[in-house]
């Protein structure tokens, strides 16, 4: 069988179908991709079990033939080609013979393929009840909550993000690793029958993520078990999380003790000077607030300390002194597109909420920390 393609399209498209294999699986058929060649188009497959990728590219066979081979290699061969047409012939023993047409190469490579008998099956997008989606909106919420989730399997209810929709119309997603938390609410022009809420794997997010473009619009459906996302010629298809969302309503303070506004760069660049003279995993800081400023200090014995102060308004002059991750709180400034952001308090221990100033859809939470007398942490 002869294949004849564009080296571009084609390692594109390997590229989107290998990210999802884990270096794990060797020697196994799923540490490979699946290609089924048909006469005007290559379908290529990938799974880990967990989460599935399918996608199609361009390309003119003289007959139809399935078999799978090492992606990461046929990647790593394509990428030193020049961007040129390719020929490809696969031979009855699965022998895959890689030939550029540009005149700068002479030469061939051959890559051993595989029988596809033991590849898993891949479900198929389900159109039924799938609605379109803004992939613009959906990349950025997406963008805004992801950081707040916790990359850590063991726990698999705060290693994805939660989809629900509170009312018509609208689209909510949540994610916390139980210390800080992120949600962002936006309307779209279809309901989402969520039900009770869904929770997509954090790898899959990323998967989705890195396929949205910042226009066009996307697919997505769900079913029990399973949700599919379909975003131009690829389709994503991955298992729900089996688990309980916490109640993150009972985490949003209902009203503030105390609200500043403050500039968003400003803050941001105190904080990550401030972090310098902290130490991991705590990255403790003390912010001190009181008659329109806020003093940001540091302090670790062997590094040194810092102190910084910050004009504010206040919604009215208290005096209150939280400790706070200053990398909890430097990712949620990173995230926020206004100019300047309100933060409430509530107490010493209380959650601090962050909001964008043109965004009330758009919340951070960050838990604070404890201060001592000693800045041990």
């Amino acid at each position: 069988m002869v294949i004849k393609i564009d080296k571009e399209s084609l390692f594109k498209s390997i590229n989107i179908a290998d990210s999802i294999i884990s270096s794990k699986n060797i020697n196994t058929v799923i540490a490979n991709c699946l290609f089924n060649i048909s006469k005007n188009s290559i379908e290529l497959i990938s799974t880990d079990n967990e989460i599935a990728i399918r996608t199609k590219v361009d390309a003119q066979a003289d007959k139809q033939m399935t078999f799978a081979v090492n992606g990461k290699k046929f990647s790593s061969i394509l990428k030193e080609l020049p961007n040129d047409e390719l020929s490809i012939n696969v031979n009855d023993s699965l022998s895959i013979n890689i030939t550029s047409k540009s005149k700068e190469v002479k030469g061939h490579y051959t890559l051993i393929g595989l029988a596809a008998d033991d590849f898993p099956e891949i479900p198929h997008f389900v159109e039924e009840n799938s609605i379109e989606i803004d992939q613009g909106m959906l990349k950025e919420i997406i963008r805004k909550v992801i950081y707040a989730a916790l990359n850590d399997t063991i726990k698999p209810v705060f290693n994805g993000i939660f989809f629900i929709s509170d009312a018509k119309g609208n689209m909510t997603a949540v994610s916390t690793d139980s210390r800080r938390l992120a949600l962002i609410s936006r309307t779209v022009q279809k309901d989402i029958k969520f039900g009770d809420g869904i929770i997509i794997p954090l790898k899959t997010v990323n998967e989705v993520y890195r396929l949205l473009e910042s226009s066009g619009t996307c697919r997505f459906a769900y079913t029990n078990n399973q949700c599919f996302f379909k975003i131009g010629n690829t389709e994503i298809i991955s298992r729900i999380v089996d688990g309980q969302f916490p109640n993150y309503k009972q985490v949003l303070p209902k009203e503030h003790m105390l609200e500043i506004e403050v500039e968003t760069k400003k803050l941001y660049d105190s904080v990550k000077r401030a972090m310098i003279f902290t130490r991991e995993p705590a990255n403790k800081i003390i912010v001190n607030i009181s008659n329109n400023k806020i003093v940001i200090q540091a302090s670790t014995p062997e590094l040194g300390e810092a102190e910084e102060e910050i004009d504010v308004k206040t919604s009215k002059d208290e005096k209150i002194s939280i400790g706070i991750n200053a990398q909890f709180l430097i990712e949620a400034l990173k995230e926020v597109d206004s100019d300047n952001i309100k933060c409430g308090i509530t107490g010493q221990m209380s959650p601090v909420t962050i909001t964008p100033a043109n965004d009330t859809s758009y919340i951070s939470i960050i838990m604070p920390i404890q201060i001592k007398s000693s800045q041990s942490d």
